[in-house]
């Protein structure tokens, strides 16, 4: 199918955009949010479907994600494949799975065939077949099913707007039909050990998402088997609340829940060894991504 070679609506400069609208360009996807910030009722509707669709939504992060990776491919859509090839990852598909989408003769689990042949029908004849409704049937209620028609049905209609407005590819970003390339871990700097152990005081840690990383500070404290604190994101500057979480040794885990600009939970796990914080993260709706970080020293210790 074509699409624009070249952007036809200019994105909308960060400083021209209300507060709220930067900060949702700042989560991520943030050239199609500055492009649909010249049409901020329509970026407003839209969005918040798009936000229950990837966020509140029944479907596991991994199958949704396949399936909007499908719908790009239908509808070839290289800017929506690839902001969301790295989100499958997340998800907990693999390299396998996203390469094997392009493959007509690849075998997939019933479950997965019958949802990516849904889309293929949807795409294809705006229908689903008795055949592929009645597989769909055998594994999923009747919420699932409509959440699918309108999972499809809504990353149609933003290929349609990505392409036509010629909303472009960031450079490193996987081309159409290909996975995303690994990320690696940051290196630590080389310094002095602060003495300290286990989880209290402030970390220094980097979400490692293969769109793009984001810094946070991690203020821990630790009473018995519990910890609190909060998560402060650099780029956003906001900071959020831990509202649970533990603590077993070099072990932690803890939930916050962010609230601006979007409504979604972030879950960590981490252990500590001596100045090293290293674990997971997880979003809820959103897929895993790894943690890495180093306790902030401050200059007297």
């Amino acid at each position: 199918m074509p699409h624009a070679t070249i952007p036809r609506i200019p994105p909308l400069g960060l400083g021209e955009m209300a507060p709220e609208q930067r900060k949702l360009a700042k989560l991520g996807a943030d050239t199609v949010i500055q492009v649909l910030a010249r049409a901020p009722e329509v970026m407003k509707a839209s969005g918040e479907l798009g936000a229950y669709l990837l966020g509140q939504g029944k479907l596991h992060p991994r199958i949704r994600e396949l399936a909007i990776l499908r719908v790009a491919l239908r509808c070839d859509a290289p800017y929506e494949w690839a902001n969301h090839a790295p989100a499958a990852l997340g998800g907990g598909a693999t390299e396998a799975e996203i390469s094997a989408l392009t493959d007509p003769d690849a075998s997939w689990p019933p479950e997965d065939d019958a949802v990516l042949r849904a889309v293929d029908e949807l795409c294809a004849n705006v229908f689903v077949s008795d055949e592929t409704w009645t597989a769909l049937a055998a594994t999923r209620d009747h919420a699932e099913i409509i959440e699918i028609l309108f999972l499809v049905g809504y990353y149609r209609m933003m290929a349609g707007f990505l392409n036509s407005a010629g909303v472009p590819v960031k450079p490193g970003q996987p081309a159409l039909g290909e996975p995303p390339a690994p990320v690696a871990l940051p290196d630590h700097e080389s310094r002095p050990a602060s003495g300290k152990t286990g989880p209290d005081g402030r970390w220094k840690v980097t979400f490692i998402h293969p769109a793009g990383s984001k810094d946070l500070l991690l203020d821990l404290t630790t009473d018995g088997s519990t910890v609190s604190g909060s998560i402060f994101d650099t780029q956003l500057k906001v900071t959020v609340p831990i509202v649970s979480g533990k603590v077993d040794g070099p072990e932690v885990a803890f939930t916050a829940l962010v609230t601006d600009p979007a409504r979604f939970e972030v879950s960590v796990t981490g252990m500590v060894d001596g100045d090293v914080f290293s674990g997971s993260v997880t979003i809820s709706g959103g897929g895993t991504f790894p943690l890495s970080g180093v306790r902030e020293v401050s200059p007297s210790n």
